[in-house]
């Protein structure tokens, strides 16, 4: 792991990685933790190694640690830990109605309103 900025998400390399676990969770439909960390290790290989290190017991640490952890969706402003993201993308029709929500919070932000208030 990063030891200058160490489980802190003001790391630009822990930054990286929370943004590739979001979207791969948004891509990746009913994935639950296994598929999850088994998805970043293979189609994100550089950014877990470059923020977890090349140790595959730190690195399956680390994302077990980042599992547990919130992440704000910055489309949304919504908080929520990823094994709660990975239930609300459960299956696609989940992952359109996110798109939706999206589209509204756009929609509302243009209108001067800040979603969620």
């Amino acid at each position: 792991m990063n030891s200058e900025f160490p489980n802190n998400a003001t790391d630009p390399l822990m930054t990286e990685l929370r943004e590739a676990a979001f979207e791969y969770l948004l891509l990746n439909p009913g994935s639950d933790f296994g598929d999850w960390q088994q998805g970043l290790i293979s189609e994100y290989p550089d950014i877990v190694v470059d923020a977890l290190g090349s140790n595959p017991h730190e690195a399956m640490s680390g994302l077990a640690d980042l599992w547990e952890s919130e992440y704000e969706d910055p489309k949304t402003g919504l908080w929520q830990d990823f094994k709660e993201w990975a239930e609300a993308f459960s299956n696609e029709s989940a992952v359109g109605i996110y798109y939706h929500l999206v589209d509204a919070c756009e929609k509302l932000r243009r209108m001067g309103v800040k979603y969620p208030s």
